[in-house]
């Protein structure tokens, strides 16, 4: 998915091998992060369990939300998901979700603030329209980005390749995400930033500027000062073959907690995690929990959890993006 990661930290791993005993799961939050772990650890763990989600708002999904406006409901996370996007490929047909490729029309238009410094064209709705049109909006790009632009689709389908060895079956553990970022030749991405990266790859200050630095904006809010990985995986969002899940994909995280009959406790905010002997006790503000792992799938940075004993987390500032969703009547005059 496009937008979608929490932070996953597993306080407790279950390393007992043969593990007896039913082992009960405390998973805080209900995105995708929460809920694909509820249904992988049904499916590969060797001993039965009890899965718990604690969600502190009133939905699940986490940022795969929806607005409603009018009647009418918008995606106001993530929108999109990618079709190397294998886990969430598998997930969908699973579920027996259906799945949207959205609006084909691929025309665009660059705004600096003043006028347009580059439009194509739009295509009619014939078939030898819609192949001329596309035909002359790709030489009017060559002619203004010249190579650069393939330069881009190497580096993006570069790091592409890259991630697509996560999903081999053979892939070992890791107890870091830096191990795994490593072991796929990823790690690299995320020591310089995306301008760095691309300007070596070589592409022009011109695409940089008018191109990539507009798709940072939309997707994150940022510039291409972001780090060379994050800026990697936005260029990717803006490849063909990106769909959607009919009626929003919130239903994906909806789903797995449904499949692995996990229980969903909403509006119940942690304020602390505390071990205990063996196992780990969870405080709400309206009681207590018990359990034997605890998977934090939530970002830790601003969620002002205690840790008992503490744990050292890295400082890292957020980046906050606002979306304001109005309802209006366009005047043709």
């Amino acid at each position: 998915m496009k937008k979608l990661c929490a932070l996953v930290m597993i306080l407790l791993v279950m390393a007992c091998t043969p593990c007896h005993g039913q082992k009960d799961i405390c998973i805080v939050g209900s995105g995708m992060g929460g809920a694909s772990v509820a249904y992988f650890l049904k499916e590969y763990a060797q001993a039965p369990l009890q899965i718990s989600i604690f969600e502190q708002s009133d939905r699940v999904g986490g940022r795969m939300s929806l607005v409603e406006l009018e009647g009418d409901t918008f995606e106001a996370g993530g929108s999109v998901i990618h079709p190397k996007n294998l886990h969430s490929l598998k997930f969908t047909e699973l579920l027996g979700l259906n799945r949207t490729t959205g609006d084909d029309d691929d025309s665009f238009g660059i705004w600096d603030g003043t006028q347009f410094v580059f439009q194509t064209a739009r295509a009619g709705d014939s078939i030898f329209s819609k192949t001329f049109t596309q035909i002359m909006n790709t030489l009017s790009i060559m002619w203004r980005y010249g190579l650069s632009l393939w330069k881009m689709q190497t580096y993006t389908n570069g790091m592409l390749d890259n991630f697509m060895q996560i999903y081999k079956d053979d892939r070992p553990a890791f107890d870091t995400v830096e191990e795994l970022l490593k072991s796929v030749d990823l790690y690299n991405r995320t020591q310089y930033t995306l301008e760095e990266l691309l300007l070596e790859a070589g592409l022009s200050r011109l695409l940089i500027d008018e191109l990539i630095t507009v798709t940072m904006r939309i997707n994150y809010g940022q510039n291409v000062s972001i780090s060379g990985m994050a800026g990697a995986v936005s260029i990717a969002g803006s490849q063909g073959g990106l769909w959607a899940v009919v009626g929003g994909n919130w239903q994906l995280a909806d789903g797995l907690i449904r499949h692995t009959n996990a229980s969903l406790s909403l509006n119940h905010k942690v304020v602390s995690v505390t071990a205990v002997e063996e196992k780990y006790e969870l405080a709400f503000e309206q009681g207590t929990a018990t359990c034997d792992v605890v998977v934090m799938a939530t970002p830790l940075d601003e969620s002002k959890i205690t840790f008992i004993p503490s744990v050292n987390l890295l400082k890292r500032h957020m980046q906050h993006t606002y979306t304001t969703f109005v309802r209006g009547l366009l005047n043709p005059i």
